[in-house]
């Protein structure tokens, strides 16, 4: 009798999958049934006596509108299960699971607005990327993630973004919210986290900037490019070893030229030309006899 190892449709019309069906394979470690029309998941109805070794489970470009992590709760071996381009509404663990081995959960291109781990063990997972979802709001639920060092949320509908919600995070390195609709970051309580490195926000509709009260020993990079701040945000005196990134914002002549120097030594960049004609801004300042900071009078 063949044992089957890898199972792959792809492309078809199959638009429901019964979970029974997998469970009497002990060698199957390989499941991939992108692009098909999948719209439902029926759930095993007796647990098996053997778990799956399962460690790549792809159902991307399927109809799901929901999904239950414990639904696979069968294959605790998996190290990467890949979600993206559905139709996902609600991702969720409606029971509590261990995924001791997983170390790349694909969730991007869904239409994902509720976001709840808060029953989810992912011991080895290292990054997070919801991007290209309908958040509205960083998640509130969350499981154990305890290596977790990269999160992102780019294009979603976050508007406000409170710092202090990282700091069930301590092992970030990484953190980008781009192209969403962020007006304001600021700091609640105050937050200490000894790896981050790197803060992404470009592409927003920030105005306003506040991180009194963090502390990111690390921190080497702030972007905000092509938002609508008006001054640079005093960020080098808590941050010292720190670069800013802020071209393509409305920054008023007066705050650049405090921080010429910052400009000069490469710390601060911003939106340079050599001639006024260069600029879309209404003035500039020089830095040197051949080149301009743009910014507005």
């Amino acid at each position: 009798m063949i044992e089957l190892e890898e199972l792959l449709i792809m492309q078809c019309a199959l638009t429901a999958l019964r979970l029974d069906v997998l469970v009497n394979n002990p060698k199957l470690t390989t499941i991939d049934l992108t692009r098909n029309r999948i719209r439902q998941l029926f759930p095993i109805t007796t647990p098996p006596k053997t778990k799956l070794p399962v460690t790549f489970l792809s159902l991307a470009e399927n109809q799901l509108d929901r999904l239950d992590m414990s639904m696979f709760a069968f294959m605790p071996d998996l190290e990467r299960f890949n979600v993206e381009g559905n139709r996902i509404v609600r991702f969720e663990a409606t029971a509590p699971v261990t995924y001791a081995s997983l170390i790349r959960l694909l969730v991007s291109s869904n239409n994902i607005t509720q976001f709840d781990t808060r029953n989810l063990t992912l011991s080895e997972l290292r990054s997070l990327y919801i991007n290209d979802n309908a958040l509205t709001e960083l998640p509130a639920h969350w499981g154990k993630l305890p290596n977790l060092i990269y999160i992102g949320f780019d294009r979603n509908n976050l508007k406000r973004i409170d710092m202090s919600f990282f700091a069930k995070f301590p092992t970030l390195i990484s953190i980008t919210i781009n192209e969403n609709n962020v007006e304001s970051i600021r700091t609640s309580t105050p937050i200490t986290m000894q790896e981050l490195e790197y803060l992404m926000f470009n592409g927003n509709q920030i105005v306003s900037v506040n991180f009194t009260g963090c502390i990111f020993p690390k921190m080497y990079l702030f972007s905000f490019m092509n938002n609508r701040l008006i001054t640079i945000p005093p960020l080098f005196q808590r941050f010292p070893e720190s670069r800013l990134i802020m071209q393509g914002n409305p920054i008023k002549c007066s705050s650049m030229t405090v921080f010429k120097s910052k400009i000069t030594d490469y710390r601060l960049h911003v939106t340079t030309g050599s001639t006024q004609s260069d600029c879309l801004t209404t003035s500039s300042i020089a830095l040197d006899q051949d080149q301009l900071a743009c910014c507005d009078a």
